[in-house]
């Protein structure tokens, strides 16, 4: 991915998204699938991992990716203002169901998965609780860890429920997709793609990555996002991760590209 720094960014018209570089950040994969359904060009901003983002901060009021930027107008920094954005900026194929009742499963389930304390948030926080308890001290890891823990909350109270947290939201997920195959539907909402079934498979990746060939990851990285231990291993069923493989293969760009 060919990335602009922010100095640069701020000078372009058009849809700008800062994004996260070296892996599979679940909220800029989500992100990007979401521009790849809906044919959306924009230039990637690369964010600073784990640094200070002055530059960002001044253009965005915050230091997080994804960032997503339209012309003039104000920056969005949360999912489901991004979303709207990008439903505006391209209506078609429409990711925000038309019913009422179907747009409010979809925006809660969604916000489950993407939302503060939901299942990204959670499995950040297992991970910096086992980045951080390591014996040998955890190197650079550590060293990049310490700054996001604290600039994300954690505590140790809030790692030892995260799992909890996990695991429930990936029940409910299993018992909505095995509810919408009873009804013949492919899909967590309706009968069609929606922006939840794209956030499912981008947020997958923080428990099972794609393969290497298609998911290049730094053995590190993915040795962390693959360690989810027991509780979270038992609601991870093969029906959520062939939900993933099925939206990937149909929908979404491969092999991933960072």
């Amino acid at each position: 991915m060919n990335y602009v720094d922010v100095a640069q960014a701020r000078t372009m018209p058009g849809l700008r998204i800062v994004l996260s570089p070296g892996g599979p950040g679940p909220w800029s994969e989500a992100a990007k699938s979401i521009c790849y359904v809906k044919k959306l060009s924009y230039v990637p901003v690369a964010q600073e991992v784990g640094g200070a983002n002055r530059e960002l901060m001044e253009w965005t009021a915050q230091t997080s990716a994804p960032a997503v930027i339209w012309n003039d107008e104000r920056p969005r920094n949360i999912w489901n203002d991004q979303l709207y954005l990008f439903e505006r900026l391209a209506p078609s194929p429409r990711l925000i169901p038309e019913g009422i009742e179907d747009r409010v499963a979809m925006f809660g389930y969604s916000n489950e998965i993407c939302g503060e304390n939901g299942l990204g948030w959670a499995r950040r926080l297992m991970m910096f609780q086992r980045n951080l308890s390591r014996s040998d001290g955890g190197g650079r890891g550590r060293a990049l860890m310490g700054p996001m823990a604290e600039k994300y909350g954690y505590s140790e109270s809030a790692a030892q429920q995260a799992p909890v947290r996990v695991a429930e939201i990936l029940r409910s997920l299993a018992r909505r997709l095995e509810s919408q195959r009873s009804s013949g539907s492919r899909f967590f909402i309706g009968n069609e793609l929606s922006a939840l079934d794209i956030y499912w498979a981008a947020f997958a990746a923080m428990m099972a990555p794609l393969p290497q060939e298609v998911c290049p990851m730094a053995p590190g990285l993915r040795r962390m996002y693959s360690d989810i231990g027991a509780e979270v291993a038992a609601e991870l069923t093969p029906a959520l991760l062939a939900h993933r493989d099925f939206i990937y293969r149909e929908y979404l760009q491969l092999p991933l590209d960072f």
